[in-house]
């Protein structure tokens, strides 16, 4: 089995071509990975993309982009991009979701719903059952995106739990990205497993050629190397456990992170 960096060589004697434009090599990987149809799977230049096009597509002038605060840096831009009006519910005091509080704020105008688990910058993670006992109580019209960038990096669950919860919820998106765990951050490679019809939406409103040809080729030969993440994932659990007592022996209060990086208050 070929790496990810041999699969770039070997893909760049075809870079005076445009890339293919629906990712269909990339999309039946990640579908095979997943046992689901690539109809059900949106790639695009890093999960940002889906983020954005996400906001163009579903939200406009007077719609509610809601989501927690802090968490991604990204999410201000949504809705600047689309019109809407933005809702951010605070963390609880251990920086973590406060999903009753999230579900209290949802009205008529709510379009879209974000929740990063595990959250970035804090790295808190909330248990799939309760990811899944939330989503059962969003109405059907509003979009629940799960931004799951981090997802590999936790140890309470396995990473695919959530995956189970895609069929009885068409308005869930379970956002992932190659930038992480896969050690692809310098291509912009992330993905949506997703309904049919979210995938449609967002591939409408973004650029064609969203995924350049290198970047298919690796993220395409690195979803095959699954023993290379656990790898990672056990290696970064390990050093993850280190920072933090470290960081803690110092008197320096330390989020329980279940990411690859520490949430540190300094007031």
């Amino acid at each position: 089995m070929r790496r990810p960096e041999e699969a770039i060589s070997a893909a760049a004697h075809g870079v005076n071509r445009y890339p293919d434009p629906a990712a269909i090599m990339l999309r039946r990987r990640i579908a095979e990975r997943f046992d689901t149809d690539p109809a059900r799977i949106a790639v695009s230049n890093g999960s940002c993309e889906i983020l954005l096009a996400a906001a163009l597509a579903l939200c406009e002038k007077g719609d509610e982009i809601l989501y927690a605060w802090p968490s991604f840096s990204i999410y201000p831009y949504l809705p600047a991009l689309s019109g809407a009006r933005e809702i951010r519910v605070p963390l609880t005091d251990g920086y973590v979701h406060d999903l009753d509080a999230i579900l209290e704020e949802i009205t008529a105008a709510t379009q879209l719903l974000i929740v990063c688990n595990p959250n970035n910058p804090t790295g808190t993670y909330i248990p799939a059952a309760e990811i899944g006992a939330f989503v059962d109580q969003v109405p059907d019209p509003v979009t629940v995106i799960l931004d799951e960038a981090y997802i590999e990096y936790q140890a309470s669950d396995d990473p695919d739990s959530t995956r189970d919860l895609l069929a009885p919820h068409s308005n869930l998106v379970l956002l992932r990205t190659f930038s992480k765990c896969y050690g692809l951050a310098g291509l912009r490679v992330g993905f949506a497993l997703c309904s049919p019809r979210f995938r449609s939406a967002v591939d409408a409103v973004r650029q064609p050629f969203s995924v350049n040809h290198l970047a298919q080729a690796a993220a395409a030969e690195a979803i095959l190397h699954q023993d290379d993440v656990t790898d990672r994932v056990e290696k970064n659990l390990v050093e993850r456990l280190f920072v933090d007592e470290g960081m803690r022996a110092l008197g320096l209060e330390a989020a329980d992170s279940e990411a690859n990086f520490s949430w540190i208050a300094l007031g």
